[in-house]
């Protein structure tokens, strides 16, 4: 495991690799609204290393304004988390010389609903994705939009970051995509509902929906989480390893 440093518009994005050899596929992982690198309970973390043992290297990072990156989460928009999850992907292919995953969880998975036509992943896993996204955060107490900086627990989100969430349509972007897809999402969860991935598993050509019963929107229990853990890493083996 070891630390990277990323340029983007300038600014750096801080990174972690788990490399388990040159030659073998990756997964790069975008974490949730006001997440990072390790997400709620450690999930990435604890995901990273499980991959690894499997032979597949990852590399977790922190999007702009988020976590150790530089840059304010009041200059974060959609467009920002867009344009690093492109320079990380791309430096995941220079990197290492196999296949490319992409994981997604929550406002990640919009983030990569939004870019998978440029990313081309070989494979692309999604934890609770906000595809519905507009919806999602009109659901949890977004207005439609606002000429000033609103606080959302804390931290500062700008009006551009409200329209755009607002207003970016990663549902339709499913049926551009033709790789395999795995969604995993927790049937009590309360800030994404499990209908609009019951509604997006459907636009996707060759896509697979796997509810985790019981479970919250980060799968905070230790059954659901080694659950998601298992079978994230199940996916990924089987069609980047094999």
């Amino acid at each position: 495991m070891e630390s990277v440093l990323l340029e983007n518009e300038g600014q750096e994005i801080f990174a972690v690799v788990h490399d388990a050899g040159k030659d073998t596929p990756v997964v790069v992982m975008f974490h949730g609204f006001t997440g990072n690198h390790i997400e709620n309970r450690f999930i990435f973390a604890r995901l990273s290393r499980e991959l690894e043992k499997a032979g597949i290297s990852s590399i977790r990072f922190d999007f702009r304004g988020s976590g150790d990156s530089e840059g304010t989460f009041k200059e974060m928009t959609l467009s920002s988390e867009m344009s690093d999850a492109k320079v990380v992907a791309a430096y995941a292919r220079e990197r290492f010389s196999k296949k490319l995953g992409v994981l997604g969880l929550s406002m990640g998975g919009t983030v990569a609903l939004l870019t998978a036509k440029d990313i081309a992943p070989d494979a692309l896993c999604l934890w609770a994705p906000a595809a519905k996204n507009g919806e999602v955060f009109r659901k949890n107490g977004m207005p439609p939009s606002s000429k000033v900086p609103l606080d959302v627990g804390g931290l500062e989100i700008s009006p551009e970051f409200i329209e755009e969430v607002m207003n970016f349509d990663a549902f339709s972007q499913a049926e551009l995509y033709e790789g395999p897809v795995i969604i995993l999402h927790g049937t009590d969860d309360p800030t994404v509902p499990f209908e609009h991935s019951e509604a997006l598993v459907k636009e996707f050509k060759n896509a697979e929906l796997v509810p985790v019963e019981g479970a919250n929107h980060t799968f905070t229990s230790v059954p659901a989480s080694n659950f998601v853990i298992d079978k994230t890493k199940e996916f990924f083996f089987k069609h980047m390893r094999t």
